[in-house]
């Protein structure tokens, strides 16, 4: 089988090392992949541990647009092209028609609301793509992390996606290094991940790292990655004069993951970094998506199933504050109990299996699934809706 990835880009992000996991392991089972990013972001780390194993083309390479370029630029026509992002979908789905190519859709749904965030005016591509789920990519060929992630889209949508398939993150814990830290001091705080919009504890956290402080607590929030609110919340850290507190790293090597928590004590995030982790002894503590409030769940090992982070889960909510007090409180013995319970938690998404969850739903989706066609008047709107949209926001028009 040939497979084609679409994905943004190829910077440090939960999609991202999902991929660089993910791959290696669809390669070995004999499926050819190649990856296509819409941006040249691309952490030098993940592009060389993937080149062994499939090809890597950017979309600017894909001009002129013309089927014979687009033949060559595809080298052959893939059988299904997997997407993880709106944008993906609709140039890669745009692309492959040009080509002449009937290559079934696939979509992978790793975010709350990726598939189904309001569209603003200017967001006409998110438009598209939920209107191709209701009318036209049947259920099986929609992939969640979760059921809460497919309710969600459901209840948005206004679909049927009881169908879906339901694939856990994939997590190579075993190449993490687990360290006791009972005797640790209890000083260092890491979140390593995108600082995007709806990951709004590193703007709600700040508080709390302020009221500990004042109370007498000697902490530190070290936070590594970059984003869209990366600006935004260097800023925000100055205004709130907590420069000595919460260092803002931007992006790290992912081969640094463990070395970056090596004296901490708590990790507070989402995604698929909470089970590293947790693999790497370090007590996770999760956060809600778009929480206007410094809010959580608990520690990964204090939730049943799959779903962490989602809004309006039927499960307990903490103030992220009273769990942070809480493991600073806690003895040596009740620190390490809760780092087995979170370590127990991380290495349930361990496992082979999940590859094959993913090859069984590009095989079922190659034979029954659907070809998607995006028109070249869709393509303009979009862009056109993108151009109004940047030029409104320059000029400081609010929709």
């Amino acid at each position: 089988m040939h497979l084609l990835i679409v994905n943004l880009h190829l910077d440090i992000g939960g999609v991202e090392t999902l991929l660089v996991r993910l791959i290696p392991q669809l390669a070995q089972r004999g499926v050819s992949v190649t990856l296509m990013l819409l941006q040249r972001k691309v952490n030098q780390e993940f592009l060389e541990s993937l080149q062994p194993y499939c090809q890597i083309k950017f979309i600017r390479d894909a001009f002129p647009f013309t089927r014979k370029h687009l033949r060559d630029f595809f080298g052959s026509q893939p059988d299904v092209a997997y997407f993880t992002i709106n944008q993906a979908f609709v140039f890669g789905s745009w692309l492959l028609k040009r080509a002449g190519y009937k290559t079934k859709t696939v979509l992978g749904a790793y975010q709350t609301e990726i598939f189904c965030a309001p569209a603003k005016p200017w967001q006409y591509h998110r438009k598209i793509v939920q209107n191709a789920i209701r009318k036209n990519i049947p259920a099986q060929s929609v992939i969640f992390g979760n059921t809460a992630g497919r309710d969600y889209h459901a209840s948005r949508l206004m679909t049927n996606l009881d169908d879906s398939p339901i694939v856990r993150l994939f997590v190579d814990v075993e190449k993490y290094k687990f360290i006791r830290r009972g005797p640790l001091l209890r000083r260092k705080i890491v979140s390593i991940g995108r600082i995007s919009p709806y990951k709004t504890y590193n703007f709600t956290v700040l508080d709390i790292i302020k009221n500990l402080t004042e109370i007498g607590h000697h902490l530190e929030w070290d936070i590594y990655g970059d984003g869209e609110n990366f600006g935004e919340l260097q800023e925000t850290i100055i205004e709130k004069n907590l420069e000595k507190y919460v260092h803002l790293h931007g992006t790290m090597s992912y081969s640094r993951f463990q070395e970056v928590l090596d004296d901490a004590f708590l990790f507070i995030g989402s995604g698929t970094s909470l089970i590293e982790a947790s693999a790497c002894g370090v007590p996770s503590l999760t956060t809600i998506e778009y929480s206007n409030e410094a809010l959580s769940y608990g520690f990964i090992s204090e939730i049943e199933g799959f779903n962490l982070i989602e809004p309006s889960l039927d499960k307990r909510i903490f103030s992220i504050e009273e769990k942070i007090l809480e493991i600073l409180n806690a003895s040596v013995s009740e620190y390490e109990q809760l780092q087995d319970q979170c370590y127990l938690k991380a290495i349930s998404y361990s496992g082979s299996s999940v590859v094959d969850e993913y090859i069984a739903v590009f095989e079922a989706s190659k034979i029954n699934g659907v070809v998607t066609r995006i028109t070249d008047s869709q393509i303009l709107g979009y862009v056109m809706s993108a151009a109004i949209g940047y030029m409104s926001r320059k000029i400081g028009i609010r929709h």
